[in-house]
């Protein structure tokens, strides 16, 4: 199973960790009203690789009226600049939700947005993960204002960050509860929601040398009535630099302290699959494995 991930994991989890101390917002911060030109500063979009930000090219978030507007995922809406709606069912630790289908036979899209305390830093993730062999994923985020970093003293400058992450996957469940009623039981033209991953976050950054690394750890993976599929393992954010307008991409390890981080992913399928059958769902796309029936002496097996 090629699990991707779609996750909130730059100045958005750093911007709900720091209650308003976030040296990754701009330092105006506190005059942040959310939305585009919300923060009474200069809307920058921060550097977003075309890896991670995938097929989005803006995204308008506002928070205080609760709209989400992306530009560029395509078949996500008509016009061009799709409205997604909001899906309160769907939210998670902070994080807001949205979805978009414009009719049975369309994709169905999930976005989760959030922002800093003020409202300076905003980012949101985007995820259709089918039909027709392609998951669509993209990511975006921007600030008001430059980057203003603490000072460094000889007894200031390496900070740690805790909160909560959340991520979209690129795997689909058929029957997602946002999802519009199928045109058709054929296989090929089920549309599936895409599966939601949740966890904790810690980050250390160091302002003198410009580095910064973390782990995200105690991760789940949710189905779309958010319950717990499975654990999964914790990762490592390996240690990349700090650029100059205060972002920073780097690489992402399995995190070999983990025991879990030897799990195959043989394994994730099977639990995905007995969760689906627990709950009475059938996983159209998917073919769950027969699992052996083990017999024991014993008469109260079940």
């Amino acid at each position: 199973m090629a699990q991707k991930v779609a996750g909130l994991l730059a100045c958005a989890v750093l911007a709900a960790c720091s209650a308003g101390s976030n040296p990754f917002n701009s330092g105006d911060d506190g005059a942040g009203g959310g939305g585009t030109g919300g923060g009474g500063g200069t809307e920058v979009k921060a550097s977003v690789s075309t890896t991670i930000g995938g097929q989005v090219t803006r995204v308008a978030y506002n928070a205080g009226a609760g709209t989400l507007e992306v530009e560029g995922m395509s078949l996500d809406e008509v016009p061009y600049s799709a409205t997604y709606r909001r899906a309160p069912a769907l939210d998670q630790d902070g994080y807001v939700a949205f979805t978009v289908q414009e009719d049975a036979g369309d994709r169905h899209f999930t976005a989760y947005a959030g922002q800093s305390t003020g409202g300076a830093v905003r980012a949101a993730a985007i995820s259709s993960p089918g039909p027709r062999n392609r998951a669509f994923m993209g990511y975006y985020l921007e600030r008001d204002g430059a980057y203003d970093p603490p000072d460094v003293t000889t007894d200031s400058g390496l900070v740690t960050y805790a909160g909560r992450y959340v991520g979209l996957t690129n795997l689909g469940d058929p029957n997602g509860s946002d999802l519009l009623p199928p045109v058709s039981d054929d296989p090929e033209l089920v549309v599936p929601q895409a599966l939601i991953i949740h966890g904790d976050t810690f980050i250390n950054a160091d302002f003198a040398d410009n580095a910064v690394e973390g782990n995200i750890f105690n991760r789940e993976l949710l189905d779309t009535d958010l319950n717990v599929i499975s654990e999964l393992p914790s990762i490592v954010l390996v240690v990349t630099d700090i650029a100059a307008d205060g972002t920073f991409a780097g690489t992402v390890e399995y995190d070999t302290s983990d025991p879990l981080s030897g799990a195959d992913s043989s394994i994730l399928d099977r639990q995905l699959c007995r969760h689906l059958r627990r709950h009475g769902l059938r996983q159209r796309r998917r073919r769950c494995p027969v699992e052996p029936v083990r017999r024991r002496r014993s008469e109260s097996w079940s």
